[in-house]
């Protein structure tokens, strides 16, 4: 079904919908402004709403299935078995069993990347005053007058 979409569209859904990813999580994957990817994503749901709702028999008793002719490449693939037109089970893994460890592996990678930056060594900024007495009866005030 996501094949209705382009496939900008369907990486924003698939962000968006499925892994749940927020604006900010997403608008930053993709370069792109935070608003400009809720919008994108609104037109992704739309776009597959009307999708589902013209052709789909699922969403619209009106319409017939047409889920046998759009998977013939996955029956021979043998991902789909022909019989009941339900993905193979040893091909099966649910989104929502992958998602939330690799959620889990990069909330660990920014904390990774924090604790790194915390443990970066910090130098106490030199005393603003003594600096600047220094700079003006220092070698470097002089040498430049005697450009002059």
């Amino acid at each position: 079904m996501l094949l209705c979409l382009d496939r900008e569209q369907r990486l924003i859904y698939i962000l968006g919908d499925i892994f749940g990813v927020t604006d900010l999580v997403g608008a930053e994957l993709l370069e792109i402004s935070r608003e400009n990817f809720r919008q994108k994503l609104a037109r992704a749901r739309h776009d597959l709403h009307n999708f589902l709702h013209d052709k789909c028999g699922l969403v619209n008793e009106a319409n017939p299935c047409r889920c046998a002719k759009k998977t013939q490449g996955f029956m021979k693939a043998g991902f789909v078995d022909p019989q009941n037109l339900l993905f193979a089970r040893e091909h099966v893994t649910r989104v929502r069993d992958v998602a939330e460890k690799k959620c889990e592996d990069l909330d660990a990678l920014d904390e990774a990347y924090a604790e790194l930056h915390r443990d970066h060594p910090f130098q106490e900024p030199a005393d603003f005053v003594t600096s600047l007495r220094t700079l003006i009866n220092g070698t470097a005030f002089k040498s430049t007058l005697e450009l002059e």
